[in-house]
């Protein structure tokens, strides 16, 4: 298979999913066109497995919505000791009441997520700069994924802005009970997971997985799906804090990118995780975004390592 067919096989594999999460291998082959008896799925099937191999795209993740009994808080640290940095970040692994660091190079040297809004941190010997509630994440869906990065950058510089911010408000109420939450932890860095395997980790039916899953689950979460057209190992990584009047259709000329772009709505300020192939061109385009007073400002950190639970 050519390049350029394997690519838009790729995409059109990507797209199928990210519009029904957990479609059927079946319905898969269908979309791509295949036929021959026996051999449809496990084509669609090897297709899908060469994706996660090169790392194309990732199992989608459930991602639950800001609500105002369960939200997450972002936390900026500074390590005490420059010395103790790599430790630091080692510990904050361990502790049960983190879901997500990224260990940073620059003005930060980690940024920290909780479901606890007053984390106590004082025996990683780091000072707390800056800490914020964080909305319900946003995960840009590329448009660009057939474009060269740098044809890209100018596309979403060229994009017409009309001011407006994102939303900031909690949701009402989060009414999950404790099996809605085992299944949710299971499941939440795969969503196509098979309702057997989960059964079998929490202890019910796989009848009961699917039906709490469709009922209670899935409706108070957004899925994330990836993109990465050249393979997520190829492209570079940067965190960007920004401060816009225009945030609305900012996050949305991030789409014209060609892998998807992550975006952490905080109280006062956009945190974003955008992949590219080379500094220059994105601080080119940051620039003009701020020569126009797109972006008001913007504080550019490079992400060393990061981990989750």
């Amino acid at each position: 298979m050519k390049n350029r067919e394997k690519s838009e096989t790729h995409h059109l594999i990507y797209q199928s999913i990210q519009d029904k999460t957990r479609i059927r291998l079946k319905d898969l082959a269908r979309i791509l066109g295949l036929s021959g008896r026996g051999r449809t799925t496990q084509t669609a099937s090897r297709h899908l497995q060469e994706m996660y191999e090169l790392k194309i795209t990732f199992y989608p993740n459930l991602i639950l919505r800001a609500y105002e009994n369960s939200y997450v808080t972002a936390y900026f640290l500074r390590a005490k000791s420059r010395k103790a940095v790599t430790k630091i970040f080692k510990g904050l692994q361990t502790d049960p009441q983190i879901s997500y660091v990224i260990f940073l190079s620059g003005q930060y040297d980690f940024f920290v997520t909780s479901r606890q809004e007053q984390l106590n941190l004082e025996k990683f010997d780091v000072s707390i700069v800056k800490k914020s509630c964080m909305y319900t994440p946003v995960f840009a869906v590329p448009q660009g994924w057939n474009n060269e990065m740098r044809e890209c950058l100018k596309s979403l510089t060229a994009s017409r802005f009309e001011k407006g911010v994102l939303g900031r408000e909690l949701e009402d109420f989060l009414p999950w009970e404790e099996l809605d939450w085992q299944i949710f932890h299971s499941m939440m860095f795969n969503a196509r997971k098979k309702f057997t395997e989960v059964g079998r980790e929490v202890g019910v039916t796989s009848d009961t997985v699917k039906r709490h899953f469709n009922r209670s689950v899935l409706p108070y979460c957004d899925v994330a799906h990836y993109f990465f057209p050249k393979g997520y190992d190829h492209y570079d990584r940067s965190f960007v804090i920004a401060h816009s009047d225009y945030e609305k259709d900012f996050v949305s000329s991030l789409g014209k990118l060609p892998c998807t772009s992550y975006v952490y709505p905080l109280e006062e300020e956009l945190a974003l995780i955008l992949f590219h192939e080379g500094i220059n061109g994105l601080i080119t385009a940051f620039q003009k975004l701020e020569e126009v007073e797109v972006i008001r400002d913007y504080l550019l950190l490079v992400p060393v390592w990061h981990w989750w639970i």
